[in-house]
């Protein structure tokens, strides 16, 4: 009866099988790096039976995915929780302005400026961000090399 081996195990070895290592250099990687016992001829049925030359491709058009909107999607929800804070300062603080329920007409100014310097250097960080996504996808849409992409995918991951 064929041994059946965690997913984590088998993508290890899809992704050095990427990398163009050999079944034994796989196997010795895997085996290592798990604690695990698996052979060259399964990492080779392995990649029979999933289809792992036909992956290639795919794993291509996946690393540029991730490579394009992992990073940036984080960034950007991060900018947007800070825009939505320093707004409702800003907003909180000019309302109280408006009925000065603060102590003084100073601190309620104060308060408006944080907003209002909050929301100016969340703003400028956006516009930053879209630049630097901007050159992200031009890189990733010129680097057609598979291993470069796929190690830029795996640490963006993390």
């Amino acid at each position: 009866m064929p041994k059946n081996y965690p997913e984590e195990i088998k993508l290890a070895a899809l992704e050095l099988y990427l990398d163009n290592k050999t079944g034994a250099q796989i196997a010795e990687s895997v085996n290592k790096q798990f604690q695990t016992d698996v052979k060259a001829p399964t990492i080779y049925a392995w990649a029979r039976q999933y289809n792992w030359k036909g992956e290639n491709a795919a794993m291509t058009t996946k690393s540029k995915e991730i490579v394009k909107e992992k990073h940036s999607q984080r960034l950007a929800r991060l900018q947007t929780e800070h825009l939505d804070t320093y707004q409702n300062v800003r907003e909180k603080a000019s309302s109280e302005l408006d009925t000065l329920e603060f102590d003084r007409a100073f601190d309620a100014v104060k308060a408006l400026d944080i907003g209002i310097q909050g929301e100016r250097k969340t703003i400028e960080g956006m516009v930053n961000l879209q630049f630097v996504q901007d050159v992200l996808n031009v890189l990733v849409d010129e680097i057609s090399d598979q291993q470069v992409l796929t190690k830029i995918a795996t640490k963006l991951k993390h």
